[in-house]
C-alpha cells in the first residue's frame, strides 16, 4: 500500500500474499470447516431440530462458530505470527 491507502497491484495482476495473510486465511478456513462439521453433526444426530428452523439457521450457526473460534483464538494466532516474524528476523541477522 502507498501512503494514501491505495492498493498497488503488480502488472501481472496478482497480489502477493504475505505469510501473515496466509496464516489468517488458513486459520479462518479451519474455523469455517469446524463450523460446518458442527452443523453436519447436528443434521445427523438431531435432524428434527434442524428441520424445525429455517435453512438460514445452518449458515448462521456455521458463521457463529467460525467467528467465535476466530475471536477466541486471535491472541494465539497473533502471538504465533509475532514469533514467526522474530524467527525470520533472527535468521536474516544470522545470514548477514
Amino acid at each position: 500500500m502507498t501512503g494514501n491507502n491505495i492498493v498497488v497491484i503488480p502488472e501481472d495482476g496478482r497480489r502477493e500474499e504475505t505469510q501473515e495473510k496466509r496464516a489468517r486465511r488458513l486459520f479462518d478456513a479451519m474455523a469455517r470447516r469446524i463450523g460446518r462439521e458442527a452443523v453436519n453433526h447436528l443434521k445427523e444426530m438431531y435432524p428434527a431440530a434442524l428441520q424445525a428452523v429455517p435453512k438460514s439457521a445452518e449458515i448462521s450457526l456455521t458463521n457463529h462458530i467460525r467467528n467465535d473460534i476466530n475471536w477466541q483464538m486471535r491472541p494465539l494466532l497473533m502471538a504465533m505470527i509475532a514469533m514467526h516474524k522474530e524467527w525470520e528476523e533472527e535468521r536474516t541477522d544470522i545470514s548477514d
